[in-house]
């Protein structure tokens, strides 16, 4: 397989989230060996809960896969579509699969482009994909590090 820009930064995507990330345990490494009553728990410092940290996770990625399907008007505006409501925070096993599951779906739908996709702006939105994607990075890298913060 030729190395694409595209490739690295999926390859990017897909290391913070799984593993073998250079700052430390992935996304999943995290949530994995978190303790399930811990998902729900709240901090007086924080205003959301780990599983709300982990809903908002699949809500970007959910996010990111409606802009790929070239959908203008998907956005992420209320609280409950960015954090989930009490019934959809309830069942950490659900929470932790449907995010797999949207991880998954996400790498499926990105394997159909190549690198003149980074260039094209994102439907609706300012950007372009390229900074969407690496801003996937990012966004994955903090919420990782508020899921530690509000393990503590």
């Amino acid at each position: 397989m030729v190395e694409t820009t595209l490739s690295r930064i999926i390859d990017n995507i897909d290391t913070v989230f799984r593993g073998d990330a250079w700052h430390g345990p992935s996304v999943m490494e995290m949530i994995n060996s978190l303790p399930e009553a811990k998902l729900r728990e709240s901090q007086s410092f924080s205003r959301q809960s780990i599983a709300q940290n982990i809903f908002h996770l699949t809500a970007y990625r959910r996010f990111v896969i409606e802009k790929l399907n070239d959908n203008i008007h998907f956005r992420l505006e209320t609280d409950a579509e960015n954090w989930g409501t009490e019934e959809e925070l309830k069942d950490p096993a659900h929470l932790k699969k449907n995010l797999v599951d949207m991880h998954n779906q996400l790498l499926k739908k990105l394997d159909e482009f190549d690198d003149e996709l980074l260039n094209k702006n994102v439907p609706g939105e300012y950007y372009d994909f390229y900074k969407l994607l690496n801003g996937l990075i990012q966004h994955d890298t903090y919420h990782l590090g508020m899921i530690w913060v509000l393990w503590q």
